[in-house]
């Protein structure tokens, strides 16, 4: 059974916003203890980066939540 459309982006949006907040701790972390320069993360490739890491984490969301659903089915069906 596939997931409503809206829970399933409810979901995904939840992942982003806590792998975003995890991205800017990190970006707080580096600029004021390891003196990062700010241009720093204004370049292309950490965008591609932040882009990469964020739809990772959604799949790996998707991913967990199949497989939890399908142990779910499995543990209910009838040997």
């Amino acid at each position: 059974m596939k997931p409503p459309i809206f829970s399933q982006l409810h979901a995904d949006l939840a992942v982003i916003a806590m792998t975003a907040m995890v991205i800017q701790a990190a970006v707080f972390v580096s600029i004021e203890w390891l003196r990062v320069p700010l241009h720093s993360f204004a370049t292309p490739g950490f965008r591609y980066g932040v882009i990469a890491v964020v739809a990772l984490m959604v799949l790996i969301a998707r991913w967990f939540e199949r497989r939890a659903a399908l142990d779910a089915m499995d543990s209910h069906s009838p040997l």
